[in-house]
């Protein structure tokens, strides 16, 4: 195997791993964890204790994956022969390549904004900033699934 093909490899497996942790983690929480910690547990105030330890430790993980997706991204997209450069919509490549960036950025907006409002490791939330928080979760889950479909186009182009 050539060098520059065992490079691109550890970044296409880099990116694929980020997208995972983040992607993979909203799922995780979407899917399973909420209805579970909310069967187990209740509306008791360990149950949302748990949640927001959870979320906490995750939104570590997802700031991470995003310095690497970011840094990923750069380097996977260059390579393309159909590459023409950072938001263009010059040819289906990079529309689409756009679009998901698009949807990439909202994520990264939603993440921050609820880390920033709902994230502090001292503070109450009521049972209206929870649910809210919660909400934002489900919604970057969305985009996520929008971001994944959009990655599956890619690959087949």
């Amino acid at each position: 195997m050539a060098t520059q093909q065992l490079i691109k490899g550890v970044i296409r497996f880099l990116h694929d791993f980020f997208t995972v942790v983040w992607i993979g983690g909203l799922a995780f929480m979407v899917l399973t964890m909420f209805s579970s910690i909310k069967k187990v547990l209740g509306k008791d105030p360990q149950a949302q204790g748990l949640m927001k330890a959870i979320t906490r430790r995750h939104s570590i993980w997802v700031y991470i994956s995003i310095i690497g997706l970011f840094v990923t991204g750069l380097l996977m997209g260059r390579s393309h022969p159909e590459y023409l450069g950072f938001m263009r919509f010059d040819n289906l490549y990079t529309t689409l390549t756009s679009v998901k960036h698009i949807l990439t950025l909202v994520m990264i907006v939603v993440a921050l904004f609820r880390s920033l409002s709902f994230g502090k490791k001292d503070v109450e939330l009521s049972p209206k900033q929870n649910k809210f928080s919660m909400m934002l979760i489900i919604i970057n889950f969305i985009f996520g699934l929008a971001v994944l479909f959009l990655s599956g186009l890619l690959a087949a182009i």
